[in-house]
């Protein structure tokens, strides 16, 4: 039988760590993007610390999002600008 690979014992690992990280990757979104109160901040980051399996998810999910920010970023057509402002400029106002 042949060894599991790294990516397979780092899901292993993942699961078998239980409802710490399960409820540190659900949060996992909301740390990434500072939405989260300073004291949740806190209970994420110690655990990112101490467990290996969560940090490896938190960077790849840092790396996947560096990457959308550098590299899926188009202008719109200065047509398409030009539409939705006349269509913005048509609406009534509060």
């Amino acid at each position: 039988m042949s060894e599991p690979s790294d990516q397979q014992q780092r899901f292993d690992a993942t699961a078998a760590c239980g409802s710490q990280c399960e409820e540190a990757l659900e949060r996992l979104e909301a740390f990434l993007d500072g939405e989260l109160p300073d004291a949740d901040v806190q209970e994420i980051a110690s655990h990112l610390t101490a467990c290996y399996p969560c940090t490896d998810r938190a960077t790849f999910e840092e790396q996947l999002r560096s990457i959308v920010r550098r590299d899926c970023v188009d202008d719109a057509p200065a047509s398409l600008v030009d539409r939705i402002r006349v269509h913005l400029s048509d609406l009534p106002t509060a």
